[in-house]
């Protein structure tokens, strides 16, 4: 440190006070900061829970509420689904299939439904796995989707592209009825990347959605995108209404997402750099 006479300069106690701020600052929008930038409303940055899973579920690729309030998931490789108890217990499984590339997971109706990168579901009844079926996803241009969700209100289940060559610049959603087991033949809803662009204010910025689903109080589709690292909500048409940024230092790989049906959101992290985890958010709505 410079000084002269034992006095320091005050130039060198104002940069002090400046790289000390910086620091300070940073750290706060670390992992001890806020989650979304914006906050998002009805959810209490400061109230959130991490949940470390066990080595079993390093590579979650997606999760789903179940009816007796517990989660499910699913990792990119084992045909299995995970009994999750939000802890780094070893998670009890059931068998459904072999390794292949497993994306996506939805409970509707008493069936898991599981998503491959190709658009084949799995369909597995919960009460007897053994009777798994696939049914394909047929199209002739190559698309990659990530992202399962189920619409109650239409009694369908949609899957959202992640990558795509059918419309440029856009993200493209297909629909599948569960009665008739038959996907619709056109796209559901396009989401032109411009409109998320637009609310992220880059036009540079990549969005790859990694997981959806539909919250059950507002009744608005909430999509996340691991590249990109943004939380998107739309409407159930695929209209967006708004982005919000997502601390990479919580979410270094956000692949699901799902909601209790009082709104409690969980987002499931890949373990990158060390261990999965589930972070869950208490949903209290302004009054």
């Amino acid at each position: 440190m410079l000084q002269h006479s034992g006095i320091v300069y005050p130039r060198l106690r104002w940069i002090g006070l400046h790289i000390f701020l910086v620091v300070f600052f940073t750290s706060c929008d670390g992992k001890h900061g806020k989650s979304f930038l914006p906050d998002i409303p009805g959810y209490d940055n400061a109230h959130r829970q991490i949940f470390v899973l066990h080595k079993q579920l390093l590579e979650i690729s997606g999760i789903t509420y179940n009816n007796d309030g517990t989660l499910s998931a699913i990792n990119d490789e084992d045909g299995k689904i995970f009994h999750v108890g939000l802890s780094d217990a070893k998670p009890t499984s059931i068998q459904f299939g072999e390794k292949n590339d497993y994306e996506d997971i939805v409970l509707a109706d008493s069936v898991y439904y599981v998503l491959e990168s190709n658009g084949n579901l799995h369909i597995v009844p919960v009460s007897q796995p053994s009777g798994e079926r696939m049914i394909k996803f047929l199209k002739k241009k190559k698309i990659e989707f990530e992202s399962l969700y189920y619409d109650k209100a239409e009694s369908k289940l949609v899957l959202l592209s992640k990558e795509q060559r059918l419309i440029e610049d856009a993200l493209v959603a297909y629909s599948f009825d569960p009665v008739t087991e038959t996907f619709s033949n056109d796209p559901y809803y396009v989401i032109p990347l411009k409109d998320v662009k637009r609310f992220m204010k880059d036009y540079s910025a990549e969005c790859k959605p990694s997981a959806a689903a539909i919250h059950p109080v507002l009744n608005k589709l909430f999509v996340v995108a691991s590249v990109g690292k943004v939380i998107m909500i739309c409407s159930l048409k695929g209209e967006v209404e708004s982005v919000y940024t997502m601390n990479p230092d919580l979410f270094s790989q956000p692949e699901g997402i799902c909601f209790s049906p009082e709104g409690d959101m969980y987002i499931s992290n890949e373990g990158l750099q060390g261990k999965a985890t589930i972070i869950k958010y208490k949903y209290r709505p302004h009054k």
